[in-house]
């Protein structure tokens, strides 16, 4: 005769035990991981769009704002963005104006700042500054969509029309004005 509530009634409780332990684990696993290739992909992309906007205030061809300008500087940061090792990074054929950046690609935008008096005398074409009467600014902006690796942590990221998580970073330089030759 078998006794009720012996030894022979718990046998397979390890292994469910197991296997909820471990599907715990591993989501809490994933999600650090997750966590981790955001942040990677946030530091990259600001150091993208530092290193972009920095590289953008050196340029000096007249006008500032013109097709191969922005072309030039969408290369730019897609070859940062690849040097740096961004996660599921696109190319970025062109540049955009900042308020126009998709939930990936880059913005660009030449603007100056403390015009003077009569701005009707502000003309495109006197970007790049020479002389330092109107200050002129570089903005870069790198927006992102960072994939998700790890099933059911989608709930996480903010609806940008991207299939991930969005990121974004901005940058604005001061152009100085170019030197007599």
């Amino acid at each position: 005769m078998i006794a009720v509530g012996g030894p022979h009634e718990t046998r397979g409780q390890a292994m469910v035990e197991f296997a909820l332990a471990a599907g715990l684990f591993m989501l809490v696993v994933g999600g650090l991981i997750q966590f981790a290739m955001i942040l990677w992909s946030q530091n990259t992309i600001n150091q993208v769009a530092r290193d972009t906007a920095r590289w953008a205030v050196t340029q000096s061809a007249s006008p500032c704002d013109s097709d191969p300008t922005r072309a030039a500087v969408a290369d730019t940061a897609s070859a940062l963005a690849d040097r740096w090792s961004l996660i599921g990074q696109p190319a970025w054929g062109f540049a955009t104006e900042v308020v126009d950046v998709g939930p990936s690609g880059v913005g660009v935008d030449w603007d100056y700042v403390d015009p003077p008096e009569d701005i009707s005398q502000i003309f495109p074409e006197d970007c790049p500054p020479s002389d330092n009467r109107v200050a002129w600014v570089v903005t870069v902006r790198v927006n992102h969509t960072v994939p998700i690796f790890v099933p059911g942590l989608t709930f996480i990221a903010p609806d940008c029309g991207g299939s991930g998580f969005c990121i974004s970073s901005t940058a604005e330089l001061r152009m100085e004005p170019k030197r007599p030759q």
